[in-house]
């Protein structure tokens, strides 16, 4: 469901050791806690202790249901790491896609706050930059949020497994993605 403990962890350089000991558990607690998050069954008070040990505090507040609430960058990127959790990388793609396809053609779907609210990140640094790209990039100029900017991976990333589908990303790959290191066939990029 969501993934703020480690989102956080990550952005402040703290182990799951590290954060077992302020809570005074054990590090597989820790993993189980995050597990138990990601899966939507977390207590509201275990998840405001564990932000509490690393000095955030948690906020909760509601939002309109909106035709368009499945596609905010907060429910996408909850979309996209259930769907590598589950080992599914052409479902997180299409998640990617039809969302940054959404926002393209219906630009003032989404507020500016709505857009911005991003409460955690994708574990793999490489969807994560893909979905900065894709999605970030279909925002307006005007409205985009801090969080859409990008950096180059380290090392060439083919999003498709398959070899014939490298071989078509080498070609048809977009420049903005190319010039990240990702590369992707295009047809894999749309929607309609």
């Amino acid at each position: 469901m969501s993934d703020l403990i480690r989102a956080a962890r990550d952005e402040l350089g703290i182990t799951g050791a590290e954060l077992a000991a302020r809570l005074g558990v054990t590090a597989g607690a820790v993993s189980q806690i995050e597990r138990s998050e990601r899966s939507g069954r977390i207590r509201i008070d275990t998840l405001s202790r564990a932000l509490e040990a690393m000095q955030l505090r948690l906020r909760v507040s509601t939002s309109p249901a909106t035709a368009y609430a499945d596609y905010t960058p907060a429910a996408v990127t909850d979309r996209v790491n259930e769907a590598l959790d589950r080992r599914e990388p052409s479902l997180a793609l299409r998640v990617i896609s039809h969302a940054a396809d959404m926002i393209a053609h219906e630009a003032d779907a989404l507020s500016s706050a709505e857009l911005a609210d991003r409460p955690s990140s994708i574990k793999d640094e490489r969807w994560e930059q893909l979905f900065r790209a894709v999605y970030g990039g279909a925002i307006p100029e005007s409205h985009r949020p801090d969080w859409a900017v990008t950096s180059k991976l380290q090392r060439r990333w083919y999003v498709s497994r398959f070899p014939s589908l490298q071989e078509k990303a080498k070609v048809t790959t977009p420049d903005f993605l190319r010039e990240l290191n990702i590369y992707v066939d295009a047809n894999s990029l749309s929607t309609r």
